[in-house]
């Protein structure tokens, strides 16, 4: 297992601009954090090297989207057994319906959110899910009534 990188205040002042954009130039990002653009060029691919940054996205505005309905889905598990439970968790990675999801504490085991048509193609994907995953029990689903933020980033201090 290789050894965790720590961050200076360079890399968490680098992190923080390059989650608000990813269109700024080395030479933009070096002159904002006070250092040369390669070593601001540098910097960076250590950070993607080491797992820090995992890739570049741009957010789509959601009017544009085909799957404007989104429902969150509580998975609670019949069982716990490992191979059953990774399977669960591969499809869930692996659908495009699933924009979100965690494991979490409580009576519920699983927190996903869905972006589907309708709820027609709601009930398809819920169905599919628990045809190929015998291990869900039961699932409840909220449906989102109004979006109020999405912010994919996580801040960092710069001290």
């Amino acid at each position: 297992m290789s050894q965790k990188l720590v961050l200076d205040r360079i890399d968490r002042k680098l992190l923080n601009l390059m989650q608000q954009s990813s269109l700024p130039t080395f030479q933009q990002l070096a002159d904002k954090v006070g250092i040369s653009q390669p070593a601001c060029h540098r910097r960076i691919r250590r950070l993607r090297d080491a797992g820090v940054i995992l890739g570049d996205i741009s957010v789509v505005n959601r009017a544009y989207s085909e799957r404007k309905l989104s429902l969150w889905i509580e998975i609670s598990l019949s069982s716990h057994q490992l191979d059953m439970f990774n399977a669960l968790i591969d499809v869930l990675r692996a659908s495009p319906y699933v924009s979100c999801c965690d494991v979490i504490t409580g009576d519920t085991d699983i927190l996903a959110c869905l972006n589907v048509a309708d709820m027609e193609e709601f009930r398809e994907v819920t169905r599919d899910f628990m045809r190929r995953c015998p291990i869900i029990k039961t699932y409840r689903s909220i449906t989102v009534a109004q979006h109020v933020k999405l912010q994919p980033t996580l801040a960092f201090d710069e001290e």
